[in-house]
């Protein structure tokens, strides 16, 4: 039987439990967003109602007519906004919500500058060199990064050394010895960051780690590029084992490029992603998942931290890895 509010504000982690839903999607439908079936637009609307739920404005009343929005900028994988950052964006949404404050996505014109005005800003995966972020940070609001570690400004991340040493030793557990680190650009601080870790986990083995693949970009599209330099590479004679993929997007683009190679997953080669991304597209994979509802929660509090002026900190957030199917489970490993 659900739970009814007998007194204190209720908040959109009561609707969610009261509904059985996530907080996502409890705000996706209280925001008005697509693609919410009818049923779940109907369990939420009844639980708000019988909780009495509404917004919390008490930061709005505190501080007058301010426009309390906070600007969220999302990073692009190659032309293509990330699962992951697009999951985090998702339940940031409901948290902030919570707290009184609106995401929104940043907007600019066509010549780059910045039209969305808000009180802090927060990055997912945004890279120092993108412009959009060089033009954030001209602003005098607060930006709160997510992604990577940052001196002297608000950040959290995922502990991605960690990450990529457990995906690597998950497969070196399991048999493989010829191991390959794919990423998208081996430039960026996370992907550096990951590679570590696999290099860390083969050396323990007492094996020679392998330079960084890095994945051209020469559609945009990391799934499809991915599959063309996984697919150079085993022309090229080399016979891998295990691939370390720098996301769940590019395990994908590895899949295919083995199965067009006639190699099977995982009883040829077996492979390990990055995300934890759960839906119908990724679900299969053995995948390190990142802590997508402390993230959210860690950047909100930041956010709000930050709107105070108090000093800048950051925070690492464990990984774990999740057992799929391109990956044998260790009691079938050779």
């Amino acid at each position: 039987m659900g739970r009814k509010k007998t007194d204190g504000q209720t908040t959109i982690l009561q609707v969610a439990a009261q509904a059985g839903l996530s907080i996502a999607t409890v705000s996706r439908v209280l925001n008005g967003g697509k693609y919410v079936s009818e049923s779940t637009r109907k369990k939420v609307l009844e639980a708000s109602k019988e909780l009495n739920y509404q917004p919390n404005y008490m930061a709005r009343q505190l501080h007058g007519q301010e426009d309390f929005s906070i600007g969220v900028l999302l990073g692009l994988d190659l032309g293509t906004i990330s699962p992951f950052a697009l999951k985090v964006y998702e339940v940031l949404k409901g948290h902030l919500q919570e707290k009184g404050y609106r995401a929104k996505r940043v907007q600019f014109d066509e010549n780059g500058e910045l039209q969305s005005k808000a009180k802090a800003y927060i990055s997912i995966g945004v890279h120092d060199s993108d412009s959009r972020l060089i033009e954030v940070l001209e602003t005098d609001a607060p930006c709160i990064h997510v992604g990577e570690p940052r001196d002297n400004e608000f950040w959290v991340a995922s502990d991605d050394q960690q990450g990529g040493y457990l995906a690597t030793r998950h497969l070196l557990d399991n048999g493989c010895r010829t191991i390959y680190y794919v990423c998208l650009n081996p430039d960026h601080k996370v992907s550096q960051l990951r590679w570590q870790g696999y290099r860390r986990a083969m050396i323990e083995y007492g094996l020679i780690p392998s330079e960084v693949i890095g994945i051209s970009s020469q559609t945009g599209l990391p799934a499809l590029d991915s599959h063309r330099r996984v697919r150079a590479i085993l022309e090229s004679g080399l016979r891998p084992d295990g691939f370390v993929a720098f996301s769940d997007i590019v395990a994908m683009g590895i899949c295919t490029a083995l199965a067009d190679s006639g190699k099977q997953v995982p009883e040829d080669v077996q492979i390990v992603g990055y995300d934890g991304i759960d839906n119908d597209r990724y679900d299969s994979l053995t995948s390190v998942c990142q802590n997508i509802e402390g993230i959210a929660e860690k950047v909100c509090d930041l956010a709000i931290d930050a709107i105070r002026k108090e000093s800048p900190r950051g925070e690492h957030l464990s990984v774990i890895l999740k057992q799929g199917n391109t990956t044998l489970p260790l009691k079938e490993a050779v």
